[in-house]
Formats: C-alpha cells, sequence, structure tokens
C-alpha cells in the first residue's frame, strides 16, 4: 500500500514538472514574440521620423528657392548670412552663395525683401535706361561742344583744342560704357540660363524625394497600422489567460483524517507555501469553478515538504457534502512566491445594510495573506499604484448618470473617471471580478469557528479518536527510512511467540 502511494505520488511530482516546463516553454515564445514585435514597431517610428525630418528640410530648401525668384523675402540679415553660410547639402549653399552675390548688384535703394531674381530684371533694364540717357546726354553736350566750338573758333584756339579734346574723351567713356553694358548684358543672359538649368535640376530632385518619401510613408503606415492590430491582438488573448487565474484550481486535497478537521493537500515549500494561507475547498468532481458552490474552507497550519502541508478545516462542510481526497482547492489571495495583491473600485456592499464595507473587505483580504494595494473611489481617483502587478480588481458599485444630468455635470464626469480607471486596469491585464465573487469566498471564513489555544482552550474542540482502523497522515519521509521501518517491523512479527 505505500508502494503504491509512492508511485502515485512520484506521478504527480512528474507530470507537475512537465506541465511546468511547457508553462515556462509557452510563456519564453509569447515573451520573445512580442518584444521582437516591439523592436520592429519602435524601428519604423524612428525611420518614419527620419523621412519626416527629411521632408521638413527639403520644404524649407523649397521655401528659399522660392523667396529666391520672388515667392517670399529675404532679410538683409540672411542674404549676407548666405556668402558665409555652410550646409549639408553643397548646391543648395552653392545657390545661396550666388544668390547673394547677384543681389549685391542692386543698389542700396532697393529694400531686402524686393532682392529677388524676378527684381533683377527690373533693376537692369532701369540701369540700361538710366544709361542710355547718359549716352544720349553725353552726344547732347558733344554737339554742343562742336557748335561752341565752331563759334568761338576764331577767338579762342585753345578753347577748340580744349572742346575736341572734351569730345573725344566722351567718345571714349560712350565707349568704354556701351561694352561694359554688352557685357554685362551678356553674363546676365548666361547668368540666367544657368540659373534656370539649376532650378530644373532642384525641382526634379524634389519631386522625386517627396514621392520616395511619400512611398515610405505609406508602407511605414502600413506596417505600423499591421503591427498595432497584432499588439492589440495580443494583449486581448493575454487578458484571457490572465482572467483565467481566478477560476482554477490551484492544489488537491490528498488526506482527510478520520474526525475531518485535519487534511493534507499537495501543495508545500516547494510552491512557496506558508502557514495560515487560507483555501477554499470544491468538490472534485466540478469542471466549472466559477460555477461551483464551496463546501469547507481550510487553513494551513504546517508546511511538510515540498508538496506536502498540514492544514486545519476552519469552515465545516456540510455532513452530507464532506471533505474527501481529490477535493479541489484554491484561493484567490494567494500565488506562489509572492503576495496576491488586490484593488478595490467604487463602495462595495457586501451585507446588503446600504453602506460601504471597503474597511472591513480590506482587514478580510489581509487576514487570508492579501494585500490591497490600490483603490478607485467612486469619483475615479486613484490611491495606491494600479499597476500590472495586480491580480484582481474587485468592481463595486459604480456612480449612476442620472437623467437630468448633462456632459458636464460631476455625474457624468465621475462616470467618466471611474470608466477610465477599470479600462485601465484593462490594459494592465488586471482580471476584473464583481464583489459578489469575492463575497463568496470571505463568507466562508468565520473566526468564530477557529479552535483557541492557550489558557482559553475548551475540551470540547478536542473530542477523543478512536485508534481502531486509524489511517495515519501520509508523509514525505525518505524510502530508505520506509525500508528500515518495514523490516523492523518484520523483524519484530518473526520474533514474537
Amino acid at each position: 500500500m505505500v508502494a503504491r502511494d509512492d508511485s502515485v505520488i512520484r506521478g504527480s511530482l512528474i507530470a507537475c514538472m512537465i506541465f511546468l516546463v511547457l508553462s515556462l516553454a509557452l510563456n519564453f515564445f509569447l515573451w520573445r514574440w512580442g518584444s521582437t514585435l516591439s523592436t520592429e514597431a519602435e524601428t519604423a517610428s524612428s525611420r518614419m521620423q527620419t523621412t519626416s525630418s527629411q521632408v521638413r528640410a527639403m520644404e524649407s530648401k523649397l521655401t528659399r528657392l522660392k523667396a529666391m525668384l520672388g515667392v517670399g523675402s529675404f532679410t538683409q540679415a540672411q542674404i549676407d548670412e548666405m556668402k558665409s553660410n555652410s550646409s549639408d547639402d553643397p548646391d543648395m549653399q552653392l545657390l545661396e552663395s550666388q544668390f547673394a552675390t547677384d543681389m549685391s548688384v542692386l543698389g542700396a535703394e532697393v529694400p531686402p525683401e524686393d532682392r529677388n531674381y524676378h527684381r533683377l530684371p527690373e533693376f537692369l533694364l532701369t540701369a540700361i535706361r538710366d544709361r542710355n540717357a547718359q549716352y544720349a546726354m553725353a552726344r547732347t553736350e558733344a554737339t554742343q561742344i562742336r557748335v561752341d566750338a565752331e563759334a568761338e573758333i576764331d577767338n579762342a584756339k585753345k578753347s577748340k583744342d580744349l572742346a575736341e579734346q572734351k569730345a573725344d574723351q566722351a567718345n571714349k567713356k560712350v565707349a568704354t560704357l556701351s561694352d561694359a553694358f554688352a557685357e554685362d548684358r551678356a553674363r546676365m543672359n548666361q547668368e540666367k540660363e544657368e540659373t534656370k538649368d539649376k532650378l530644373s535640376k532642384v525641382v526634379q530632385e524634389f519631386n522625386g524625394f517627396r514621392k520616395k518619401a511619400t512611398d515610405e510613408k505609406s508602407v511605414l503606415e502600413a506596417k505600423t497600422e499591421l503591427l498595432s492590430g497584432t499588439i492589440d491582438t495580443q494583449k486581448k488573448k493575454i487578458n484571457v489567460l490572465q482572467n483565467d487565474r481566478f477560476e482554477t484550481a490551484q492544489g488537491l486535497i490528498r488526506f482527510v483524517n478520520s474526525g475531518g478537521k485535519l487534511v493534507t493537500i499537495n501543495l508545500g515549500s516547494a510552491d512557496a507555501l506558508r502557514p495560515n494561507v487560507t483555501f477554499g475547498v470544491i468538490d472534485g468532481d466540478e469542471t466549472r469553478l466559477q460555477d461551483a458552490d464551496l463546501k469547507a474552507s481550510i487553513q494551513v497550519i504546517k508546511v511538510q515538504g515540498p508538496h506536502l502541508a498540514l492544514a486545519r478545516v476552519v469552515a465545516l462542510p456540510e455532513i452530507r457534502n464532506p471533505i474527501i481526497p481529490g477535493d479541489k482547492i484554491y484561493s484567490p489571495f494567494w500565488a506562489p512566491g509572492r503576495r496576491v495583491k488586490i484593488a478595490l473600485a467604487g463602495e462595495i456592499d457586501i451585507n446588503n445594510d446600504g453602506r460601504p464595507d471597503n474597511e472591513d473587505i480590506k482587514g478580510q483580504i489581509k487576514a487570508a495573506g492579501g494585500v490591497v494595494a490600490a483603490e478607485v473611489s467612486p469619483t475615479g481617483e486613484v490611491t495606491g499604484t494600479l499597476d500590472a502587478t495586480i491580480r484582481f480588481l474587485v468592481v463595486g458599485e459604480a456612480p449612476e448618470v442620472s437623467s437630468s444630468a448633462t456632459l458636464e455635470g460631476d455625474d457624468a464626469e465621475a462616470a467618466a473617471a471611474f470608466g477610465r480607471a477599470k479600462e485601465l486596469a484593462g490594459e494592465y491585464g488586471i482580471t476584473i471580478i464583481p464583489a459578489w465573487k469575492l463575497e463568496a469566498y470571505l463568507k466562508t471564513i468565520d473566526d468564530t469557528l477557529t479552535t483557541p489555544l492557550g489558557s482559553a482552550v475548551r475540551a470540547d474542540d478536542f473530542e477523543p479518536e478512536s485508534i481502531i482502523n486509524r489511517r495515519r497522515i501520509p508523509t514525505d519521509i525518505s524510502d530508505m527510512y520506509k525500508i528500515q521501518r518495514d523490516n523492523v517491523q518484520e523483524g519484530n512479527r518473526v520474533l514474537a511467540p
């Protein structure tokens, strides 16, 4: 009989280890997948920002080119800055330097906002007209000089020579001005053609960059939308997996003593179990724990092995439905290796007296081994820290919006804030449960059923037990001691008369 129990225990341990390894592998795979998707989303966002910066830089260049052509204007400080400005784009730097040089041709009477290639031809035409006027004036002056010289030739030879000299000088000046004008006009036409070619090239390059940026932006937006949908899908799946934790049995009843007041369970030191943790007991045949009724409550009094603990019954079951080996146990306030965090939302009334029982519930949760890490008031104000480490959000009554309330009313704002707090809990993957489900567990924990010790001990709490056919509570002692014990018992039977 002992060997059979050991094989069952070993089989259970092996099954638990296999399940634990598979769970760890699945969790690692999901974490790795989520991390990869998050990295790709960050890379796509970085590329989108880089492309946006390039587009803004090209738009800035286009604005400056438009201002050079007359659509917009520059200040004198900006024009002076172009002479010594350094840019990452050599072509743009050359254009700005040439523009600053060309604008120096304009006279001081031209304001800075009118200094552009559109106004340059008009200025040159005005200059040409002035030069023509000067030329005409010079011709008139020369004619007048010749007339005066012929009239005064008899009066003064020297005056004639002087007049002829002035005429020659005027003719040389006119010739020089004509040659300079021809050179300026040719140079202006050449620069105009070169500027037109450069502008066409810049416009073509800008259109190419804009088309490329638009295409890349469309691809990145489509990829971002796909990744966002994938992240939302995975978040929903994770929330579904986390929501099952409240409805999953955490252990089983292994042994019940003849009096039904002590039991052993298959949880122990390897599961980070500690004394005073309270579990609810459910019939082992139940398949839907969310619809099952608790038959009793037990409290751990001693951890006896890696997967063995002794517990006492603190809420006795009905006579027709006793605790038997194989019954399932669970506690919403215990998890292996950590204290379970609970959050309360709204006003929770568990005794139907019309008054909130939040303080009483916090004391019961603390007594059961949990901790209240956050509270959400009916107005939506969060006290404490509402994050992904919280296991359950217990929801009470939310604020009601009366029929006469408007969107600007206090009631509507409170309801909206309360809803945002619940939505935030859903994003963190916190399981949201109604207050009645928490009450179904807490109402089985009754301090009046505990057994006092010390000077307050009661004899009625310790009824005598018959030693006839009494079964021993199973333990996790080593096989070496079991073999030694069996050998001693066999030797005693041999030596008995």
